[in-house]
Formats: structure tokens, C-alpha cells, sequence
């Protein structure tokens, strides 16, 4: 998706796992059941290599947070 580094707090995570078809699918269904408008983004922390789900507008200051690559929107 993008090169660039954006930052989130681990904490705001709603779902995380080290399986990317596997945080998909999470994805999915949280957003299936929750009926949720907003947009939900999966991202890979840099550090661990997890697969973190966030809402989309939970970019935090790179100083409170840790750099993420986005893999999907959703």
C-alpha cells in the first residue's frame, strides 16, 4: 500500500495477530458485526512484524506512537 511509515499506538489496537489473512478475516468480521462506518486500516508494526486492525483515524504523533506500514483498508 505506501512506503511510509505511520504511527500507531498499540493500545487503540482493536484486534492483533501475526497472520495477515488471519487479521483480515478479523477485520471483516468485526466490521460485519459491529456495523461499523468507519474505516478500518490493517497495519504491520515495524518492530514485531504484527498485524494490527485500526480505525483508520487513529494515526498518532510519532512521538506517542509506533511506525506501522498499511497492508489494507477497509
Amino acid at each position: 500500500m505506501t512506503n511510509q511509515s505511520i504511527f500507531f499506538n498499540p493500545g487503540d489496537a482493536i484486534a492483533s495477530t501475526h497472520d495477515f489473512k488471519e487479521a483480515r478475516r478479523s477485520a471483516e468480521i468485526f466490521k460485519a458485526k459491529t456495523k461499523a462506518n468507519e474505516k478500518l486500516v490493517i497495519a504491520q508494526n515495524d518492530k514485531n512484524g504484527e498485524f494490527a486492525i485500526y480505525y483508520a483515524d487513529k494515526v498518532a504523533d510519532k512521538t506517542k506512537g509506533i511506525p506501522h506500514h498499511l497492508k489494507d483498508k477497509l
